[in-house]
């Protein structure tokens, strides 16, 4: 890991916007001695449940607590704070980006918690855990037949990335609670019409374990 620059970034306020309803999953695991075939969901709503059991697992695993606060059109809210990662990914059916932005109060809860030898920049953390984030999403969706091939993560300026990256009807924001302010992942995919096929045969792999590609 990089020095943790002397400057820290001042943190913009994040603005809520009115959530709206998604259906519920329908996932089905089929029994063993059922003949019949393997249950198959919508994206979204899918994705949904990964996406905000990936991040809550993902934040307690680096020793940040968070509590996922739900999902709702990105609309005019605010997408990111001073730092933001950023990464795409492509699959069969759909293609799209993920980005992930840390407030910084709540990095520098992470640092004081941490052993100040292991010195990061709020850039350098974004990134790494956006790039984490997506690995998660893919090997859960190993389950559903899906296989993400990701590109490689970025980190940049959140003014910067919001006057580049136009807002589309298809983005959704999914905004995390911390003791120190609030955690927002956006995944920008067109999953409309887009199904999932459950299949309890693939193997998730556990944090930690070493993946051969």
């Amino acid at each position: 890991m990089r020095g943790r620059s002397d400057s820290r970034p001042r943190v913009l306020g994040a603005a809520v916007a009115s959530k709206q309803a998604e259906p519920a999953s329908t996932v089905r695991v089929a029994r063993s001695n059922e003949r019949t075939l393997p249950a198959v969901a919508s994206a979204r709503p899918t994705i949904d449940i990964i996406l905000q059991g990936s991040t809550v697992e993902l934040f307690h695993a680096h020793g940040v607590a968070v509590a996922p606060l739900g999902s709702s059109p990105v609309g005019e809210q605010q997408r990111y704070y001073d730092s933001v990662g950023m990464v795409g990914f492509d699959a069969t059916a759909f293609s799209g980006t993920l980005t992930l932005s840390i407030p910084t109060p709540v990095f520098e809860t992470y640092c004081e918690s941490h052993d100040p030898a292991e010195r990061t920049t709020l850039a350098d953390w974004t990134q790494e855990l956006t790039n984490q984030l997506l690995g998660r999403i893919k090997n859960r969706l190993t389950m559903f037949q899906t296989n993400l091939r990701s590109h490689l993560p970025s980190a940049m300026s959140g003014i910067a990335l919001d006057r580049l990256r136009k807002r589309s009807p298809d983005e959704v924001l999914y905004r995390f609670r911390a003791l120190r302010g609030d955690i927002i992942v956006t995944l920008d995919a067109p999953l409309g019409g887009v199904t999932l096929t459950y299949s309890g045969v693939t193997q998730v792999h556990q944090e930690g374990e070493v993946i051969l590609f």
